[in-house]
């Protein structure tokens, strides 16, 4: 925490000081931001940064210009970004002791908010198996061009299983027919696959997140195998790619899903 903490403080004040003038007078009261408060702002500025860091909050706001978001947070303590960069470049320039201060409370601040976050967490015991084997989410086309994201998971538990996934597909997205296909795979007694097929979900191109939850039976059938596409698609020729986003991902038996 404390030495990623360090880098983006430094990355701040690089931006600040390089970005505007080597002018380091005492700013006026009316331009300097009060301690308490710059700190908090800080320890605001830095979890938005992590917020920024998540798949889904870069592709809403990647249009964004992102020095904004900072300006926004600033805001909604009651400052301007003048204020903010007066005083940062103040402190940085001419009272260092001081910022270091000021560093070391914002430090606090966010060890605090990991504290309660983790104990918080230490609470919650864990009520299900995800017996999904994968990434934890997919970014298509960064990652991949076209992959319908395979999966083949061993299940020898008869009873009902769940999948569930939060699953976006913009409005750009050349595949055909987006859609999430599941079956349980076994073999009869003359060896040959059979394949039970779960309800087919097919995905809209909105752009939005749409939370994808389908289930199906199994019956006592030993070697049986789960498998399937989270974001298949019909073929077509010709130069395409995909442009979608899975997160969230879980598959488990109804005995041990965890009720939202």
């Amino acid at each position: 925490m404390k030495t990623v903490y360090k880098i983006f403080f430094v990355t701040l004040m690089l931006m600040i000081v390089s970005c505007g003038n080597t002018e380091n007078k005492k700013p006026s009261r009316k331009m300097r931001i009060p301690d308490d408060r710059l700190a908090a702002i800080l320890t605001d500025t830095y979890l938005t940064a992590g917020i920024m860091d998540l798949f889904a909050m870069r592709d809403t706001w990647a249009q964004r210009d992102s020095i904004q978001n900072y300006i926004d947070v600033i805001e909604s303590h009651g400052y301007t970004y003048e204020q903010f960069e007066t005083t940062m470049r103040y402190y940085f320039m001419s009272k260092p002791r001081k910022l270091s201060r000021i560093y070391d409370r914002v430090t606090g601040n966010l060890l605090e908010l990991e504290t309660e976050l983790m104990t918080q967490q230490s609470a919650v015991k864990p009520s299900e198996k995800n017996l999904w084997p994968g990434k934890p989410d997919y970014r298509l086309p960064e990652e991949f061009t076209r992959d319908p994201v395979w999966f083949d998971i061993p299940v020898d538990k008869p009873g009902e299983y769940i999948l569930k996934a939060d699953i976006r597909v913009f409005e750009d997205d050349k595949s055909l027919n987006p859609r999430v296909t599941v079956y349980f795979s076994y073999r009869d007694s003359a060896g040959e696959e059979k394949r039970d097929y779960w309800q087919e979900i097919f995905l809209v191109k909105d752009g939005q997140i749409h939370n994808i939850q389908i289930k199906h039976t199994l019956d006592t059938i030993p070697g049986a195998r789960l498998r399937g596409w989270l974001l298949n698609h019909d073929n077509q020729s010709g130069k395409w790619e995909k442009h979608a986003r899975i997160s969230n991902i879980r598959i488990v038996h109804a005995d041990d899903f965890a009720a939202q």
